[in-house]
């Protein structure tokens, strides 16, 4: 079998219908709120509501309806499956909508940050200021307190679970790769307007389309039947292949 030919048959079983409708809707309401956040940047038609950066913004309040749409299903999963595994990524996500509502990581990064400006003699690389560089050490230290209980959960879950948890691993790859990398990039390149939007959209708005990923994705898991082999793992694993071919 040809690799073209695997490459089809991984995205057509990943296909549903239920969920494919649900992803295209996501994914066009992500790209409105793009289309606002560019309309309210260039014209003084909208407000600054619309903005991708703005604080309790209309596309702030749709990321916390995803976040909140995820636990919902990852828990009628865990109902459905008769597995409490599922509950493990469902405190992640809890997480994920407690942070953006409360500002946990930010709030923890400036912390950080003052204890290094006033303990440490480290100056920030790159532009970046005493903040930014406290949310680069608050991200991955949050990841250490909640991977003890995802940890348990795959030790003692099924291969399905296990699949779903590798799957879950690389969205969650991604989604901070936008939200810490990009967004340090955005604070530490300064090349003037244009390219600060640009790197403004990349980076909610990436956040944004891996949140409508990972929701379109537990909603899959929750319509489809746990026997189901194919997984995001398998494709991203045979695209790589056939790159590196």
């Amino acid at each position: 079998m040809s690799k073209k030919t695997n490459i089809s048959e991984c995205i057509r079983n990943m296909h549903e219908h239920s969920a494919s409708l649900l992803l295209m809707l996501l994914l066009c309401a992500d790209l409105a709120f793009f289309a606002f956040h560019a309309i309210n940047t260039m014209t003084p038609f909208l407000n600054d509501l619309f903005s991708l950066e703005k604080d309790r913004g209309y596309p702030e309040m749709y990321q916390y309806l995803k976040w909140f749409w995820i636990i919902i299903v990852l828990a009628y999963i865990s109902i459905l499956r008769r597995s409490f595994c599922y509950i493990a990524w469902g405190l992640v996500f809890t997480y994920f909508l407690c942070d953006d509502v409360l500002r946990i990581h930010e709030t923890t990064g400036g912390n950080i940050g003052r204890y290094i400006g006033g303990n440490l003699n480290i100056t920030p690389p790159f532009g970046l200021g005493l903040r930014d560089l406290g949310q680069l050490v608050a991200a991955p230290a949050w990841g250490m307190i909640l991977l003890p209980p995802v940890a348990w959960a795959y030790l003692q879950g099924s291969q399905a679970f296990k699949k779903m948890s590798q799957d879950m691993l690389l969205l969650i790859l991604a989604l901070g790769f936008f939200g810490v990398f990009v967004d340090a990039a955005h604070v530490a390149i300064q090349l003037g307007y244009r390219v600060n939007f640009i790197l403004g959209v990349i980076e909610d708005g990436g956040e944004m389309l891996v949140a409508s990923l990972m929701l379109w994705y537990v909603f899959l898991l929750s319509v489809r039947d746990e026997s189901a082999t194919s997984y995001l793992y398998d494709f991203v694993r045979v695209v790589l292949t056939k790159r590196s071919t």
